[in-house]
């Protein structure tokens, strides 16, 4: 009886595979906020949104959001898909649906603590005009510098949640941040039709507890070549010890 509890726990054990371990994570961003072109040094990081696309009484805003990869997955991981939940917690009367991509930002910028709703001036933070909020930090082009390549779309109409899909694009820059932590911005949001009156949307920032942007990874971690080499080596040693197990329980009578 002995032998044969043993010979099935082995059995099991010497069946398994070694892929490499999988996992997945939901992170809400370190830091979100607007820039607007008609208030260009004033800075909308406080409160619990942020907004992007076409003003009613003209001008244009965009969302800038950062989220912490590295703090949160294993260095070296594989990311396997990345996709990014927003929610339009406003819509204007009568609001223009359009498409909003993301473009992966490509300096770095800071939160702030203006007014999400009407703005601050003086504050460190980002602004259309400036990542910092001071004269020493200026965007290469005002409302933000960004890719031209898009690394994701989504046509949002109305008040609710949306999801930008995993694609080869975020999968590509979630990757990057993760191996070189250095070149995290970010995303910029923007309206394709930010040019047009009331495409504008207000999105839950991070600290709107139930309408937080929320992204999420699903990863590989792919083992040390030691750690592989091991686990091959205990995989014959289990596989070969329930071999033995098995000939010893059949002859025993």
């Amino acid at each position: 009886m002995k032998a044969r509890a043993l010979s099935c726990t082995i059995l099991v054990c010497s069946t398994l595979t070694l892929p490499g371990v999988a996992g997945t994570v939901s992170l809400r961003p370190i830091a979100d906020t607007t820039v607007q072109e008609l208030l260009p040094d004033s800075n909308f990081g406080d409160g619990t949104s942020f907004t992007s696309g076409g003003r009613r009484g003209g001008g244009i805003t965009r969302g800038l959001l950062e989220f912490d990869i590295a703090g949160n997955l294993p260095a070296g991981a594989i990311i396997n898909s990345a996709s990014l939940s927003l929610t339009v917690v406003r819509t204007p009367s009568f609001g223009v649906a359009s498409v909003f991509d993301l473009n992966r930002l490509l300096a770095s910028w800071a939160e702030g603590n203006g007014s999400d709703m009407a703005g601050s001036l003086g504050v460190a933070g980002a602004t259309w005009n400036n990542r910092f909020g001071t004269a020493g930090s200026p965007w290469a082009t005002p409302g933000g510098d960004f890719a031209a390549t898009i690394s994701g779309s989504r046509a949002i109409a109305g008040s609710g949640p949306y999801t930008f899909t995993s694609n080869p694009f975020m999968i590509t820059d979630v990757q990057s941040w993760l191996d070189n932590p250095a070149t995290n911005f970010g995303w910029l949001l923007r309206s394709e039709s930010e040019a047009s009156s009331t495409t504008i949307r207000r999105f839950g920032s991070r600290e709107d507890a139930l309408n937080s942007p929320i992204l999420t990874l699903n990863y590989t971690v792919v083992p040390e070549p030691g750690s592989l080499r091991l686990g091959i080596l205990a995989w014959f040693v289990l596989a070969n010890l329930a071999a033995t197990v098995r000939k010893k329980a059949v002859k025993t009578p």
